[in-house]
């Protein structure tokens, strides 16, 4: 039972408070700045590409998290996201930067190139057509109130007679700030980590210094911080208009059940599945389960294919087309919001992932 509130539940709050404060930041900017950045990144493609790609590549879900925000809420259009999706390893990527620096940079470099190029391919593509989630523009500007930057202007006029609902927002936030900052989600978010022999020297290494600068850590803090200043400071009808409105009831039940929903079949999975004697087959298997395995939208499983790369026993191509297919956590909000577009990121990913790795070990 334990395990299950661990890898599932805390990971569950830990996704959905992510989402919810990243469209609570971008609602903000995007009503604070009359649209100017939703118009910027609309009219660059090519930058939105880039930008896209580099998120990709910060190590963790969370520049994932962002592309996916940003996509569903038709700031950034497929090519960006599929340039983002293409270049993020989720979480594995602190595992082979801490494990093998070396390899992981040539990697990364690997990763951006494809990314990049099939990003220009798939904008090309599509340019044509409306990148949407099938839901109406999110970023909403009500003009007789927020599209005048001054009442967006910081105040802490709505805290000398806080609505009941400020006050719980602000209570959340800081709960969660707490929670991150005193460790106690710390342990839970990589509880899929390899006990290997050949590793345990480099890990009890990086456990030592885990606490003292953990950036998943400092980056929920910071991205608290952000949430907090927004609910504490904007006027009372952007509370209620974008953040209860919008990011709560339109967001919140689904991000959380579709996410809780994920999790709780990867864990199942994971608890009855021999994952590691699966892959231990031939070239042409274990190039097929790394493909599939890389469908799972967590990160974890593919943790197996590094730990298998580092003993000798496949071959680099084999973990490339792991990671090109596989996105970590950073997919299971776009499930949620749009399962055409998951679906067909995870196609062109799979195809990707077969010819690259297919032409690299065969």
């Amino acid at each position: 039972m334990s395990e299950f509130i661990n890898d599932v539940l805390v990971q569950t709050i830990l996704i959905t408070f992510f989402v919810l404060a990243m469209i609570m930041v971008i609602e903000y900017i995007n009503v604070f700045t009359q649209g100017a950045v939703n118009r910027f990144m609309r009219q660059h493609q090519g930058l939105q590409i880039v930008i896209a790609t580099v998120l990709g590549l910060i190590p963790g879900c969370i520049g994932t998290y962002t592309a996916v925000s940003l996509f569903t809420h038709d700031v950034i259009g497929f090519g960006a996201l599929i340039a983002n999706l293409i270049a993020t390893t989720g979480d594995e990527a602190f595992f082979m930067l801490t494990l093998m620096p070396k390899q992981a940079l040539i990697i990364a470099g690997i990763l951006a190139v494809l990314a990049i190029t099939c990003g220009y391919i798939a904008a090309f593509v599509t340019k044509r057509h409306k990148n949407s989630c099938g839901q109406e523009n999110h970023f909403e500007i009500h003009h007789h109130h927020d599209t005048h930057t001054p009442n967006l202007r910081p105040s802490l006029q709505g805290l000398k007679h806080p609505s009941t609902r400020r006050i719980i927002l602000i209570v959340s936030i800081l709960a969660f700030g707490v929670m991150a900052a005193t460790g106690i989600l710390h342990s839970n978010h990589n509880h899929g980590e390899i006990h290997h022999q050949e590793t345990e020297t480099v890990e009890h290494h990086h456990d030592n210094h885990h606490h003292d600068a953990d950036p998943v850590t400092i980056t929920f803090i910071v991205l608290a911080a952000l949430s907090l200043f927004v609910a504490a400071t904007v006027p009372d009808h952007f509370l209620e208009e974008h953040i209860i409105n919008h990011v709560i009831k339109k967001h919140l039940v689904k991000i959380a059940l579709w996410t809780f929903a994920a999790l709780a079949a990867i864990f199942v999975l994971n608890k009855y599945m021999d994952v590691e004697s699966f892959v231990s087959g031939n070239t042409l298997y274990i190039l097929i389960a790394a493909l599939a395995i890389g469908l799972i939208p967590e990160s974890g499983p593919h943790l197996i294919f590094i730990t298998l790369y580092i003993g000798g026993n496949i071959p680099l191509g084999i973990l490339l087309a792991n990671c090109i297919v596989q996105d970590g956590h950073g997919a299971i909000p776009l499930f949620a919001e749009s399962k055409k577009y998951f679906f067909v990121a995870k196609g062109i990913k799979v195809v990707l992932g077969a010819i690259i790795g297919g032409a690299m070990v065969m």
